[in-house]
């Protein structure tokens, strides 16, 4: 390809990510793999009387939540309140009451903290609880030492209702936001284990029965709008197991991706990535060209060009095979329809 007369243009995803283009329309999109490099995760789980099931599934999946900081080494906080603002108030449970990379058994402290009971308020009040467990009348007294103002924030409900939170959820969006800054809005995310659709993801009623008053999970249009707000992750309670959905929820706290938005549509579907691997050998040199069926040897990194009516990405398709972290990576194609040329 022609690389004389480049042009380069700041995409908007990024401030790390460029878009090069030429006059014969060939693109050169980059991107990096970067992650915070500390986050604070609250979880707002509903201790109402429907949600002992619920609970126990979740207990479960620590190790699965947390893989994806490891691999990101990043310093995390854990938290956990419930929906009930009669009782709780936001403030944090457990002893101790977050978890970090340090914890002793942090496996058996999650179970502890997660397994909030079935006693509370049927009133859940999940953005509200969220609110006050970081307010400063909290985060300066019981809840101290667990929010920090540099480190990301990420805010995961677990409830079988919809939020019951007075005001709109726009000014619980802003409210959050503030915490970090309306100018740093991209430190905040709020995910969702909810009553969604399964497939669709829509807000929906899903797993009730006539036999079983406690089974399944009203529709959740209120905890939807924040998640889809903030970029967040939101996946149906109603799943038979939470091993999955903890994996996707973990990947997007964390701040790793296994998504990377192109800035054109490629012509005819193909794309040469490039990789530029921390470790090596080529990390230093021309990198590697990483085919969609993966490296040769173990067939890592594996990945897909996706695409809807708007816009195409490249998506990793193993979970345990993603991008290292600093890892820099180059899309090249060509797109005639390119907007930004």
């Amino acid at each position: 390809m022609n690389r004389s007369a480049l042009l380069l243009l700041p995409l908007l995803v990024a401030c790390s990510e460029t878009t090069i283009i030429q006059p014969d329309y060939s693109v050169f999109d980059e991107f990096f793999q970067e992650s915070p490099e500390q986050v604070d995760v609250l979880l707002i789980v509903d201790n109402s009387c429907s949600m002992l099931a619920e609970q126990e599934k979740l207990a479960t999946e620590f190790e699965a939540f947390v893989e994806f900081f490891h691999v990101a080494q990043t310093d995390f906080h854990i938290g956990v309140t419930t929906t009930d603002m009669y009782v709780q108030g936001g403030a944090l449970l457990g002893n101790p009451y977050f978890i970090t990379a340090t914890t002793p058994n942090p496996g058996e402290v999650f179970r502890n903290n997660v397994q909030v009971g079935a006693g509370g308020s049927g009133f859940e009040r999940g953005f509200e609880a969220a609110w006050s467990a970081l307010s400063p009348s909290l985060r300066n007294n019981l809840n101290a030492g667990f929010y920090r103002d540099e480190a990301a924030l990420a805010v995961i409900y677990v409830s079988d209702e919809d939020d019951a939170s007075p005001y709109a959820v726009r000014d619980w969006t802003d409210a959050f936001w503030d915490f970090k800054g309306q100018r740093e809005r991209g430190m905040f995310t709020a995910s969702a284990l909810v009553g969604v659709h399964p497939v669709t993801l829509q807000p929906a009623s899903c797993g009730r029965s006539l036999d079983d008053v406690f089974a399944g999970a009203d529709d959740a249009p209120r905890y939807w709008d924040m998640v889809h707000e903030t970029g967040g992750v939101i996946r149906s309670i109603c799943e038979s197991d939470f091993s999955e959905v903890v994996n996707e929820i973990g990947l997007n706290v964390s701040g790793l991706r296994d998504r990377f938005d192109l800035a054109g549509i490629p012509r005819d579907d193909l794309v040469q990535l490039t990789m530029w691997i921390p470790g090596t050998p080529g990390y230093l040199g021309d990198g590697v060209v990483v085919p969609p069926a993966g490296l040769e040897e173990d067939g890592s990194f594996a990945w897909v060009l996706e695409s809807d009516d708007q816009l195409a990405w490249i998506r990793f398709t193993d979970p345990e095979s993603l991008p290292p972290l600093n890892t820099r990576m180059l899309a090249e194609y060509e797109d005639p329809q390119f907007r930004g040329y």
